[in-house]
């Protein structure tokens, strides 16, 4: 008995199959957040003219403060600065003032008045100087000058 073999011709039909497609999503949430954060606080010393008490004197220091946001660019803002606290005996009058530069581009004049700056970057760091002017002088004891600084973001 013999056994023949056919070889059949197989056909096999490609039928176009669809690209696969796949989705890659990321989450998050984001905050809008800022950080004030006073790195040295600045210190008052005497003119020798004895009528300025400033961080600009011979012996004063300026103020740092860093500043570090999340979200959108924030807006810091200085309020007018005032004596805080002083000799009780001490009843000038006077002129409390503030001015500061930012790594950022911040530069503000000496005013006792507000201010604010509109951030350019999420990070930057000022430099605030402070005084207190009076043609009276100044009593014997401590001294504070003090401005709240606040960040606002939209």
């Amino acid at each position: 008995m013999r056994i023949i073999t056919l070889a059949l011709p197989v056909t096999i039909l490609l039928a176009a199959v669809p690209a696969q497609a796949a989705n890659v999503t990321f989450t998050g949430v984001l905050t809008n957040s800022c950080t004030l954060s006073l790195t040295t606080p600045g210190i008052l010393a005497p003119a020798t003219s004895g009528t300025i008490f400033g961080s600009e004197q011979s012996g004063g220091t300026a103020a740092v403060m860093a500043v570090a946001a999340v979200g959108v660019f924030p807006t810091i803002t200085f309020n007018a600065p005032s004596v805080t606290l002083a000799p009780t005996n001490w009843t000038a009058t006077h002129t409390d003032e503030i001015r500061y530069t930012s790594a950022n581009g911040a530069s503000q004049v000496y005013t006792s008045g507000s201010s604010s700056f509109r951030e350019t970057g999420l990070l930057d760091t000022f430099t605030v100087h402070g005084r207190i002017s009076s043609a009276e002088g100044f009593a014997g004891g401590s001294y504070a000058l003090t401005s709240v600084v606040t960040c606002s973001q939209l």
